[in-house]
């Protein structure tokens, strides 16, 4: 998981932990219109629950971010409020249109409700679930693919529950603060002058473009980022389109000796 897409993401979703954001959120997904949800600091604790922090998935193409990552609850059969925020590298509706999000695994929890996924824009949905909790236990909150889209098959990431309350360490180190995402792309084309596998990166006219994830060649073979910088090799051209994502080139599609790979 890169630092650099995390801290750039958690402005859809460590927001929506907040009490306010849940109160938005809710009146808005009974609406047509989009969900307008601002930056606030307000505290991560609501009812005797304690939201800690925000878990993101970004192995393909898109991005999942959950909040919280962490729950803390005052005694077994609470409820706790998951908000769950899919920001799409292309516009929906999309060709690969039946995409979904949903969860898996649950363990010492219990679904007890959930909303209708919505658009807030063409690049972003956002769910809620309602989860009682039984004990200490997980969710999986999973992003599924379209069927045939070839930018990825799943993002995935697991809420953590427990009865009791986190150490004061850990509600200090939980952030409210909301940078924006800036997401652009760009394709750059030319001489690969540097493979670097310590920084997961190939260089391009003086340009570092980091390989993160897995990829599938054309043929639906998959690779690493290892097996990737390995196949990339010093003065081969190379077509590579990646995305900007808080100043950083991303990779998501490699074009190289007559095969193209795409990152998901």
């Amino acid at each position: 998981m890169e630092r650099r897409v995390m801290v750039a993401f958690v402005i859809c979703a460590l927001l929506t932990a907040l009490p306010f954001a849940v109160r938005t959120a809710e009146k808005n997904l009974g609406t047509e219109g989009p969900l307008s949800l601002q930056p606030q600091n307000e505290s991560i604790v609501s009812n005797g629950v304690y939201y800690i922090g925000s878990a993101v998935s970004h192995e393909g193409s898109d991005l999942l971010c959950v909040v919280p990552a962490k729950a803390y609850v005052p005694e077994v059969g609470t409820e706790v409020t998951i908000n769950v925020t899919v920001k799409f590298k292309h516009a929906q509706p999309c060709q690969y249109s039946d995409w979904k999000i949903t969860t898996e695994n649950p363990t010492n929890v219990e679904i007890v409700g959930e909303s209708e996924t919505k658009l807030s824009d063409p690049y972003t949905a956002f769910k809620q679930y309602t989860v009682k909790v039984l004990g200490n236990g997980t969710l999986d909150v999973v992003f599924k693919y379209g069927s045939g889209c070839p930018y990825g098959s799943e993002e995935r990431v697991t809420v953590h529950f427990y009865v009791g309350v986190p150490s004061e360490e850990e509600v200090a180190n939980t952030s409210t603060q909301i940078p924006e995402l800036n997401a652009t792309e760009k394709v750059i084309t030319g001489t690969i002058e540097e493979v670097n596998t310590a920084g997961r990166y190939i260089e391009v006219n003086s340009t570092k473009v980091f390989i993160r994830g897995k990829w599938t060649d054309d043929e639906g073979k998959e690779y690493t980022w290892r097996d990737m910088l390995f196949i990339l090799k010093v003065g081969e051209k190379v077509e590579v389109t990646a995305t900007y994502e808080d100043g950083e080139p991303n990779a998501y599609e490699i074009k190289i000796n007559g095969k193209t790979f795409v990152k998901g």
